[in-house]
């Protein structure tokens, strides 16, 4: 990797077409509903036929729309304070398939603020390769050992090749590690602009299940059918809790799944690291 941020926009780039879906998701810092105050997203349709002894009912499920199944989620999102994030991103550039693990502070979703929370994120390259980013606060730090570095064909004068496996404090202002954040992962995913309110009525819902769970499927696609390929969102049906599953997009080995889980309840407790070196004028370029 010649730069931090050169791969954090390849991480990154499928994900965003998935960003927003509806009018409300394109308008970025915009108010929304309260979770505690939306409306059930299942609708129901009953139909009933009555005879002079007997009277039958039929109830069949309609799911939502996939702009208010997103809408809701968003809004939900917005609410919460941490989460994890883990899968697997295609990275074209270098033609690998990298494991990613974001967990703790969302920051406030709404947010354009680098300086709140405290999180950390694991990339892991084929042949155990590894990039360890850590953010409490305004203090940015990164570790990357030796096969991280050769996979991502970092520079022989890249000042990490002399600090192989040893955390180094980075500048805050435009932050390599920043693109790896929990914040930065959601807002790049569901708050982007690259969808348009038509784009939104192309994006259908149904029902599904998910490792046993019921979900909402939402199929999210690109009215310009060239410009991007379909991503799938799968979103809990719990009442009042419409959260982001998984997000699949890509096929076959270039497929990249992003995985939800522990919304409200990721972990926030990590420490400075104890003797980092600092990289004063580092830029990013390895």
């Amino acid at each position: 990797m010649r730069r931090p941020r050169r791969l954090a926009s390849i991480l990154l780039a499928g994900a965003v077409v998935a960003s927003s879906s509806g009018c409300s998701l394109l308008a970025g810092g915009e108010d929304q509903p309260s979770p505690t105050s939306q409306v059930p997203l299942t609708t129901t349709t009953t139909s009933g036929s009555t005879a002079s002894s007997t009277t039958s009912s039929v109830t069949t499920r309609n799911p939502p729309s996939g702009s208010s199944v997103l809408t809701e989620s968003r809004a939900y999102m917005a609410a919460i304070n941490n989460v994890t994030i883990s899968g697997t991103v295609y990275d074209p550039e270098h033609k690998l398939t990298i494991t990613i693990r974001a967990e703790g502070s969302t920051g406030g979703l709404l947010s354009t603020s680098k300086k709140a929370g405290i999180s950390r994120t694991t990339l892991s390259a084929p042949g155990g390769g590894t990039l360890a980013t850590l953010a409490v606060g305004t203090d940015h730090y990164l570790k990357a050992d030796k096969a991280w570095l050769d996979a991502m064909d970092a520079p022989r004068d890249s000042p990490l090749r002399k600090r192989t496996g040893v955390w180094v404090q980075v500048p805050f202002d435009n932050s390599p590690i920043d693109a790896y954040r929990p914040q930065t992962l959601l807002q790049q995913t569901f708050y982007g602009k690259s969808l348009t309110p038509y784009d939104a009525k192309q994006s259908p819902a149904s029902f599904d299940r998910l490792d046993g769970q019921e979900t909402y499927r939402v199929a999210i696609r690109k009215a310009d059918a060239a410009s991007a390929g379909e991503r799938i969102l799968w979103v809990s049906t719990e009442p009042g809790k419409p959260a982001p599953i998984r997000l699949s997009y890509g096929e076959g080995a270039q497929r990249s799944v992003l995985r939800y889980t522990k919304w409200g309840s990721s972990r926030e407790d990590w420490k400075r690291p104890a003797k980092a070196t600092s990289l004063d004028g580092f830029i990013g370029s390895f």
